[in-house]
């Protein structure tokens, strides 16, 4: 018997996360600076231009978070712009980044990373201030291997994941 193959989809990242890369590497820069503190930025909104190309993918990036939640447990990234931040971030620490906050890989470890436990909040829309722009407040912190990471495992539901269950089933995907 042969197994089904995968659709094309099953193998591609999420478009909104390919764009925000820039951004998840430099706030997981700072986080691996400082293991065990949480460190912030603020995720601006998505520009007319960003709504109007994911729109043509037939993607809401201003729709609200389109992950599920066992339980209703879990991360809480309010809209479908924010969730692609959050699996940006996930995504390059557990593929691109090196262990010990010492730079960026140019391709892609042939396995996942294993050092250190990331933990993403999402905050409620705050409105521009100055020259901060209108957006979302994202705090992310690594805990060091060993105890701290288990503790921190442990404490997170079992559907914390930065891609959740629906990214793991292409049929169900925007992108």
């Amino acid at each position: 018997m042969s197994r089904p193959t995968p659709s094309a989809s099953a193998f591609t990242r999420d478009p909104v996360s390919e764009l925000l890369t820039s951004g998840a590497r430099a706030l997981l820069g700072r986080a691996y600076a400082a293991p065990g503190r949480w460190v912030y930025t603020r995720l601006a909104d998505p520009s007319p231009e960003h709504r109007a190309h994911f729109a043509a993918l037939g993607i809401d990036v201003d729709g609200p978070d389109n992950a599920p939640r066992r339980g209703g447990r879990g991360l809480e990234a309010h809209t479908r712009w924010a969730r692609g931040f959050v699996r940006a971030l996930y995504y390059q620490h557990l593929w691109y980044s090196r262990p010990g906050g010492r730079g960026w890989r140019t391709a892609k470890a042939a396995t996942e990373r294993r050092a250190g436990a990331l933990q993403v909040t999402v905050g409620a829309h705050r409105p521009a201030l100055g020259v901060i722009p209108a957006g979302r407040m994202v705090g992310v912190i690594l805990h060091p291997g060993g105890r701290p990471a288990r503790n921190a495992a442990a404490a997170a539901p079992a559907a914390y994941t930065g891609n959740g269950p629906a990214a793991a089933q292409p049929s169900r995907r925007d992108w």
